[in-house]
C-alpha cells in the first residue's frame, strides 16, 4: 500500500512541472551507493536532456556546454534576480508598511541565498561539475551520492540540497529557451549580442538597421537581426520627421497623417524571458508573443484608432497577421470616452473616399459602443500587470522573408556586402515569423499609467521576480500569495513620488 507521500512524489514525477517539484529525485539515481556510480547515472541523465554521450561519458565540449548553463544561471541570479528584488524590498520596508517585517525577512533570505551560491564550498561544488546539481537535488532521498568524492560531503546539508535544486530548475528554464523553441532562441542570441556591444535593447527604433555598422556572426542572432531589420525597414518607410514641431508623422499613403511624439521599441531581454517562463507553470508551454514590443505615443488620444487603421492600410502590419483575440484596449473607460476617436476614424475613412460630410452623432454613438465592447474583451488578463495601464494593443505575427546563401546556408543581412556580392542564383529564401506586441497610447496617458504606482515597470518586474523566486527557492524564501495585494498598495506609495 503506497503512503500519501509516495503517491504525491509519483504524481509529481509523472505529471508535475519541474519547477513545482519540491524535490527532484530522478529514478535513475536509485541504488547508487557512491560518487562514481552516481556520476555515471547523472551522465546518462544529461544524455536524456540533449547532451552528446560517447561510451557512457560526456562528448567533447559537452561538459563546458553544461557548465555554461550553470554559469548563466548563477550570473542571472546574482546580477538580476537577487538585486532587483532586494533593492525594492529594502525601499518598501522604509515607507511604514504593515508588511515591513515580511520585506525585511525576504531581503535577508535573498542575501543569505546569494552568499550560499557565490561563496564557500557549495559554490565550488556546483562549479566543479554540472552533474553535481543532480546529486545535490536528489540527496534527500539518496543521501550517499557524494560518498567517495575527494572532498565530500558525506551528507548534504538541507540548505545545499534546496539551493542546488533551485539552480537546476533555473538551468532548466534557460535550456528550455534553446530546446523548446529554436525561433525564440534566435532572439535570445541577438539580445546577448546587443548587450555585449552596449546596444540598449530598449531603443531599437533609433538603431541604424539600414547601415548597422556591426553584425552578429552567430547564425541564430543573424536570423533574428534580419527579422527585426525587415520590420523596422517597413515601419521607417512610412514615417517622416516634422522638424518644426519636433514630432514624427506617420503617413497612411492616401492622405491620412498622424502625429506621433515618440516610438519606443524594445527587444525582450534574455533575463526577462527567464522570468516570464519561470513565474508560473502555464508559461512552460512556451508562448512568448511579445519578443518585440513597439509603443506609439501620440499627441492626441483620439488618434489611436486612426493610427491602428493606418498601420494596417500601409502594410506595416497586415490584418491577417493580427491575432484578433489579442486586440484590446484600456485607453478608454467608457464608450462615451471613445466617441472622439471613432469620429476621427470615421472622418478619415470618409475623406479617403472623397466624402467630406461629417458622420451623424447617432452613427458615432453606435460605432463607439460597438468598438468599445469589442476592444475591451481581453483587458487585464495578466495577473502580474496593473489595471492602471492605458493603451490600445494587439499581438501580431509578422511574416519575414530571410535570405540564405544556397551553398553555405549563411544568413544574408540586407545592406551588407554579403548581399551586394551574392548572385541571385546563389540565394535561397525562407519565411520566418517575428512575434510583436504593438501598443498605442497618448503621451499623457502613458506617463500617468506607466511611470507611476504599481504600473511602474520596476514594480511589475519585482512582482514577476518574486513569483519566480517562490517557485525556484521555496522554502528557502517564501513570499506568500496573500501578501501581493498589500505589496501593490505599497508599490503605489513607493512609485507615486518617482
Amino acid at each position: 500500500m503506497e503512503s500519501s507521500s509516495e503517491h504525491h512524489e509519483l504524481y509529481h514525477d509523472i505529471f508535475g512541472s519541474v519547477l513545482d517539484r519540491t524535490e527532484l529525485t530522478p529514478y535513475l539515481l536509485r541504488n547508487c551507493e557512491d560518487y562514481p556510480s552516481a556520476m555515471g547515472r547523472a551522465t546518462m541523465m544529461m544524455g536524456n536532456r540533449g547532451f552528446y554521450i560517447v561510451d557512457g561519458e560526456l562528448g567533447a565540449g559537452e561538459a563546458e556546454r553544461a557548465a555554461a548553463y550553470v554559469s548563466q544561471s548563477l550570473e542571472y541570479m546574482k546580477g538580476a534576480l537577487f538585486p532587483v528584488v532586494a533593492t525594492q524590498l529594502h525601499d518598501l520596508a522604509l515607507i511604514g508598511s504593515p508588511q515591513k517585517g515580511l520585506y525585511d525577512e525576504a531581503a535577508d533570505s535573498i542575501a543569505n541565498l546569494e552568499n550560499l551560491l557565490t561563496q564557500g564550498e557549495l559554490s565550488t561544488l556546483i562549479r566543479e561539475d554540472p552533474r553535481h546539481l543532480f546529486l545535490l537535488a536528489s540527496s534527500a532521498k539518496y543521501p550517499h551520492l557524494f560518498r567517495g568524492h575527494p572532498s565530500g560531503p558525506d551528507r548534504v546539508p538541507p540548505r545545499w540540497r534546496m539551493a542546488g535544486c533551485a539552480v537546476l530548475k533555473m538551468c532548466h528554464l534557460i535550456k528550455a529557451i534553446e530546446e523548446d523553441s529554436q525561433d525564440i532562441y534566435d532572439y535570445t542570441r541577438l539580445g546577448l549580442f546587443f548587450e555585449s556591444h552596449g546596444i540598449p535593447l530598449t531603443d531599437l527604433f533609433n538603431f541604424s538597421w539600414s547601415a548597422p555598422g556591426i553584425e552578429p556572426e552567430d547564425e541564430n542572432a543573424r536570423r533574428a537581426f534580419v527579422k527585426l531589420s525587415s520590420f523596422f525597414g517597413k515601419l521607417h518607410s512610412s514615417i517622416t520627421m516634422n522638424r518644426e514641431q519636433g514630432t514624427i508623422v506617420f503617413n497612411s499613403g492616401d492622405g491620412v497623417q498622424v502625429d506621433i511624439v515618440d516610438v519606443k521599441a524594445r527587444l525582450k531581454s534574455p533575463e526577462s524571458m527567464f522570468a516570464k517562463l519561470g513565474k508560473e507553470a502555464k508559461e512552460e508551454a512556451y508562448n512568448i508573443r511579445d519578443i518585440l514590443a513597439v509603443t506609439f505615443l501620440l499627441k492626441k488620444r483620439e488618434d489611436s484608432l486612426t493610427l491602428f487603421h493606418a498601420l494596417q492600410k500601409q502594410g506595416v502590419i497586415l490584418q491577417e497577421n493580427t491575432a484578433s483575440t489579442s486586440i484590446t484596449q484600456t485607453l478608454y473607460d467608457t464608450p462615451e470616452e471613445m466617441t472622439e476617436a471613432v469620429r476621427c476614424l470615421m472622418g478619415n475613412l470618409a475623406r479617403r473616399e472623397g466624402n467630406f460630410a461629417e458622420p451623424s452623432p447617432e452613427e458615432v454613438r453606435s460605432n463607439s459602443k460597438a468598438f468599445f465592447n469589442a476592444l475591451s474583451t481581453n483587458a487585464g488578463l495578466n495577473p502580474d500587470s496593473s489595471g492602471q495601464h492605458r493603451k490600445f494593443q494587439c499581438k501580431i505575427k509578422f511574416s519575414v522573408p530571410v535570405q540564405y546563401d544556397r551553398l553555405t546556408h549563411r544568413v544574408l543581412i540586407p545592406g551588407t556586402a554579403d548581399v551586394f556580392e551574392a548572385d541571385d542564383s546563389a540565394i535561397i529564401t525562407r519565411q520566418h515569423t517575428l512575434p510583436i506586441e504593438l501598443r498605442i497610447s497618448d503621451i499623457h496617458s502613458w506617463e500617468l499609467s506607466e511611470l507611476t504606482g504599481d504600473a511602474h515597470h520596476d514594480a511589475y518586474k519585482c512582482r514577476q521576480y518574486l513569483s519566480l523566486l517562490n517557485r525556484l527557492f521555496s522554502p528557502l524564501i517564501s513570499f506568500p500569495e496573500e501578501a501581493f495585494p498589500q505589496l501593490r498598495k505599497d508599490q503605489n506609495r513607493l512609485f507615486s513620488c518617482r
